[in-house]
């Protein structure tokens, strides 16, 4: 929602919404992720594994990857988008944004 919220900002010219929206989009996101990484840690009891045979398997390795590559490159497109963006460096934030945005987008919400 932070992120939607945030693109619409900026869409309708309110910089500073749209600042603070992304941060706390950023603030949510590292939060979960800490989050996520802990309760995943050996030894916390956090490790499933998926049981289901056949195709659905298949789907749900694949959904997993394409899950798990997302992960790997949204965060340093998320660093350096939010650098770029505080730093006022607006064109190049505007570059690196158009393809930030649907990749953060797309892993939030299969998260």
């Amino acid at each position: 929602m932070l992120l939607v919220t945030g693109r619409a900002f900026i869409a309708r010219g309110k910089v500073t919404a749209h600042r603070a929206a992304m941060v706390a989009a950023f603030v949510t996101s590292s939060l979960f992720l800490v989050s996520y990484l802990y309760y995943h840690w050996p030894g916390h009891g956090g490790i499933v594994y998926f049981r289901g045979t056949g195709w659905v398997r298949a789907l749900y390795l694949t959904i997993l990857t394409s899950h798990t590559i997302l992960a790997i490159v949204v965060v340093p497109l998320v660093l350096i988008t939010l650098t770029r963006g505080l730093r006022g460096q607006f064109d190049r934030h505007r570059a690196i944004a158009r393809w930030t945005f649907p990749i953060w987008l797309t892993y939030r919400s299969r998260a």
